[in-house]
């Protein structure tokens, strides 16, 4: 368990956890498997991760409304002032994590934070307008599903379904939800104290990186590029920055450039930590995204399987839940000198998420027990 500056584990999860829960039908969204294309279309994601997201429409601006469901299922909607925060809970095999979250400045989820570490002390405006999810992608702007006992609350927004229904099919569960206990959760808000502040005031930094989001938005990739260089060079010990930066240059298919930014971005990841972000929610649509893995995948053995393609390849599959297809690109890569740090720590990070999926499954709550 870490705790240091990031909110990157906050416990072993064993028997305290959420019990399984269900919602209507209608009311799911998650990744569809893909068809077509190369390997990584079949997108493969955790089976439990099941979560319910708001209309997705880009909006740039603050929010004075927060939607969630509560324990009973039910929409709830609460008017709220920028001083208002709500703990998540995110979980990945045996480890779970807490997250604040401010929904007053909250635009959308970007950033995926694939080894659940976060840096705390950060007080940047630009990651309360687009902050990062823990271990997997839960959309743009999921619904929290209320956890509430009668000295707590919490959210999630994981969805969960008993073992013995498919989520296709789910039908609404009467097991109660379990919550975390008093005890374990007394000890996640001392440790949680530390994100209960507000932003600092919007920095130059803060404006180019907004900038940034909105050129990638509109596929202007040469301009986000540049304004997250800016950025950047605004604010140079910003670890989460650069990712963002690897990801314009690689959807302008600036491919060489993008992998030797992924080298110097990864090079800053802190050696006791799994600092390594993937920036999912640039796209407007994930349609996109999956395209430019495409042309990426079919551009590798026309270039004589360069191993900066393939460190490049390699870190987006992982990013968007590809392990195996990942696991042989990243090994390829790190056979050449120049690769093998970075290689490296993506192929441990690789390792480290398929060992906690594997678990996760194992100890998948059954019905009717925590």
């Amino acid at each position: 368990m870490k705790d240091k500056q990031g909110a990157h584990r906050t416990g072993n999860r064993t028997a305290n956890k959420p019990a399984p829960v269900s919602t209507p039908d209608k009311s799911l969204s998650a990744d569809t498997k893909r068809t077509g294309g190369g390997d990584h279309r079949q997108h493969r994601k955790s089976s439990r991760v099941r979560f319910e997201e708001r209309g997705h429409a880009i909006k740039h601006a603050h929010r004075y409304e927060h939607v969630y469901r509560d324990r009973h299922h039910r929409i709830r909607h609460r008017i709220i002032w920028p001083r208002y925060y709500y703990p998540v809970y995110y979980d990945w095999g045996p480890y779970f994590t807490f997250r604040y979250v401010y929904p007053y400045y909250h635009r959308r989820y970007v950033f995926v934070s694939l080894g659940g570490y976060w840096p705390v002390h950060y007080r940047y405006i630009r990651y309360y307008w687009y902050p990062s999810h823990a271990y997997d992608w839960y959309g743009y702007h999921p619904i929290a599903r209320e956890v509430q006992s009668d000295t707590y609350n919490y959210y999630t927004y994981n969805y969960y379904y008993d073992d013995t229904t498919s989520p296709a099919y789910s039908t609404r569960t009467t097991q109660p939800l379990t919550t975390v206990d008093e005890n374990t959760f007394a000890d996640v808000r001392a440790k949680l104290a530390a994100q209960a502040e507000a932003p600092d005031a919007q920095t130059l930094a803060d404006t180019c990186f907004e900038e940034a989001v909105k050129a990638f938005e509109d596929a202007d990739y040469d301009t986000a590029a540049d304004k997250f260089a800016e950025a950047m060079a605004l604010a140079p010990d910003d670890m989460v920055l650069p990712f963002a930066y690897v990801q314009a240059l690689f959807a302008d298919k600036k491919y060489l450039q993008a992998a030797e930014a992924l080298r110097r971005a990864l090079a800053k990841v802190p050696t006791d930590q799994e600092g390594v972000f993937y920036p999912r929610g640039l796209y407007p649509e994930e349609d996109i995204l999956f395209e430019q893995i495409d042309e990426l995948t079919e551009a590798v053995p026309l270039r004589g399987f360069d191993p900066d393609l393939q460190l490049l390849l390699g870190y987006q599959l992982l990013g968007v839940g590809d392990l195996e297809p990942a696991t042989e690109t990243l090994r390829q890569a790190g056979l050449n000198a120049t690769n093998t740090t970075s290689a490296t720590i993506l192929l441990n990070l690789l390792e480290k998420i398929k060992m906690e999926t594997k678990e996760g499954v194992n100890q998948k709550p059954l019905s009717g027990t925590k």
